[in-house]
């Protein structure tokens, strides 16, 4: 009879736990998507965004390492993705490119990708050549393309 006491007061110790956690969880105003999302905005480095793909290469011959994405308003050529604002500057000067430089913010999801993206930003940060700034950028588009584009 102990047994069956003691399964009673468990079962219904359980039972108002889990009413409570679930009316507490529905009055909260918590929104796990959005506090998530906050901590994962990057900076795609748009240089361009043209109506055609022949316009796009056309005027993007001076550019050596790029990549490009279409959508409804046109080709976008993206030479480099920061999460730290203040690294774009150099990212720039490092292709040439000291104007027109659009950062566009994208939030994304995708926890590998950001790690890669703070190990080449503290590459890029260290670092004043020119070759291994292009060639750290190389990489992340390259990892972007592979971990967030083609998992879409």
């Amino acid at each position: 009879m102990d047994i069956f006491k003691g399964f009673i007061i468990f079962s219904f110790t359980v039972l108002v736990g889990v009413f409570l956690g679930t009316y507490i969880y529905k009055s909260s105003n918590i929104n796990t998507k959005e506090t998530f999302s906050e901590n994962n905005k990057i900076y795609l480095l748009q240089v361009g965004v043209y109506s055609t793909e022949e316009n796009m290469k056309k005027n993007t011959k001076n550019i050596s390492d790029y990549f490009y994405y279409k959508d409804k308003d046109g080709f976008h050529v993206i030479i480099g993705i920061v999460e730290n604002k203040n690294n774009y500057k150099k990212i720039g000067d490092s292709f040439g490119i000291s104007e027109n430089i659009y950062l566009k913010e994208v939030v994304i999801d995708n926890m590998e990708f950001i790690e890669s993206l703070r190990q080449y930003e503290k590459l890029v940060e260290s670092s004043d050549n020119k070759n291994i700034i292009v060639n750290a950028e190389k990489q992340v588009l390259s990892k972007y393309e592979e971990l967030v584009l083609n998992s879409e």
